[in-house]
């Protein structure tokens, strides 16, 4: 059963991750966790409670000054990832207190295979500071000319159903009397072509192309997004689409629109594996932030389109600024919430979304970054903004800090920064 190492050894890790699933379990049974979920669902569903607020992509080496994140069940991968999601909850819950949902569930991966698209990266690469998530990277391009589009290879995608089975039997072994054993699929509603082209071809060749070699680029968009959608019909024709997932790029997923925000069985979860339309999708394409909105909408909006109408509900955008650009967003099937970052105008990118989408403002992680930097008056005020500006013309607010490269080693600011937020957004602290 362990799959692993000695009964010996297996029996101790396994008493260690049934005394984290408790710890788990007893939070998931909290009211405020109905509640909170209440209230994502009123907010995706364009009638919201109160704005909602979540914490993400973490800078994780500057989190563990108390050693609470340490895994200590060896070398057993399956193990340890099962530790890290109670460990990480756990700290979440203690040291954080945004509006994450604690669910009394275990995620357990299928064993999906997934060859690639065969191209293999080039690249300058610059660390941030250790702990830090801030690495810097260099694009060489390996896309020169048609001849190097014909390299990017067709996905072969398949499951090793046994070493599921076997990964089911592990989970339900350890913690079937204590929480819900959920199998996920894959994470399939990722549609972020540009994140991958510009890896192969670098951002500043992508730029002049665009330009220089329009046809040149609609040929790599064509390929592209046809093996995006290739793979989506495998994964679906397997029955790997993760439905239920609890998060869409950083911000609550839950809906009563979607399956596996209900209360469904896993047997009825299994059946919502085998179509895209029971889950969200999410793109960008973040190094357009300087296109114009006929550029942006010719050379991505066009390709999501055929995406996004796979799906039941969509998000759109992430760092990019688009307040200038919720006209040809809005063309997107099933679109919902719209990134609005940083560096948008707020009032122009609210006044134009017209209560149609949720406002997802992203306040700017640099507060976080330094003792200098970390000014809350300055924080609360940004926040209440954003809550203001969004409300003023009907559009349902969340606040995603995310990107969090650093926090100067003072893991507190993100408790601080959380206690703030959910003052602006008129939680019980």
């Amino acid at each position: 059963m362990s799959g692993s190492g000695s009964n010996s050894d297996y029996n101790k890790q396994k008493e260690i991750l049934r005394s984290l699933a408790k710890e788990v379990a007893e939070i998931s049974a909290l009211p405020v966790q109905d509640k909170t979920l209440k209230a994502w669902k009123g907010l995706n569903s364009l009638k919201p409670v109160r704005p909602m607020f979540m914490i993400d992509q973490l800078p994780w080496g500057e989190m563990n000054n108390g050693g609470e994140l340490d895994c200590v069940c060896g070398d057993d991968w399956l193990l340890k990832s099962f530790e890290w999601q109670l460990r990480e909850t756990l700290y979440r819950w203690r040291y954080i207190q945004d509006d994450r949902v604690v669910e009394n569930i275990i995620r357990v991966p299928k064993a999906v295979s997934n060859t690639g698209f065969g191209m293999q990266i080039i690249e300058d690469r610059i660390a941030g500071n250790a702990g830090t998530a801030a690495d810097s990277h260099d694009y060489k391009d390996i896309l020169r000319n048609e001849e190097d589009i014909e390299k990017i290879k067709t996905p072969e995608i398949s499951e090793n159903k046994e070493e599921s089975r076997r990964r089911l039997e592990i989970a339900e072994d350890i913690f079937g009397d204590i929480m819900r054993v959920n199998q996920t699929g894959v994470y399939a509603e990722y549609g972020h072509v540009w994140d991958v082209v510009s890896t192969w071809h670098g951002i500043e060749e992508c730029m002049y192309d665009i330009l220089d070699r329009p046809e040149f680029i609609h040929k790599i968009l064509d390929k592209m997004f046809g093996l995006f959608l290739g793979q989506l019909d495998r994964y679906e024709k397997l029955g790997l689409i993760n439905a239920g997932n609890p998060n869409i790029h950083c911000t609550g997923a839950y809906c009563d629109e979607l399956p596996g925000f209900n209360g469904e069985s896993e047997e009825e979860l299994e059946k919502f594996r085998y179509s895209a339309k029971n889950i969200w999708t999410m793109g960008a394409a973040q190094l357009f932030s300087m296109v114009s909105p006929e550029v942006h909408d010719e050379f991505e909006i066009y390709y999501q389109k055929k995406w996004y109408e796979r799906f039941g509900l969509g998000y759109y955008g992430c760092c990019e600024p688009l307040d200038l650009k919720i006209d040809i967003i809005s063309k997107l099937p099933n679109v919902r919430k719209i990134s609005m970052s940083t560096w948008v105008n707020m009032e122009r990118g609210s006044e134009a979304m017209a209560g149609r989408f949720v406002f997802s403002r992203k306040p700017n992680p640099a507060f976080l970054s330094s003792d200098t930097a970390w000014l809350p008056e300055l924080v609360r005020k940004d926040l209440t903004e954003a809550c203001e500006i969004s409300g003023k013309y009907g559009n349902p607010c969340e606040l995603i800090l995310k990107d969090v490269s650093t926090v100067g080693n003072k893991p507190e600011r993100l408790r601080e920064w959380a206690k703030i937020a959910a003052e602006v957004c008129g939680r019980d602290i």
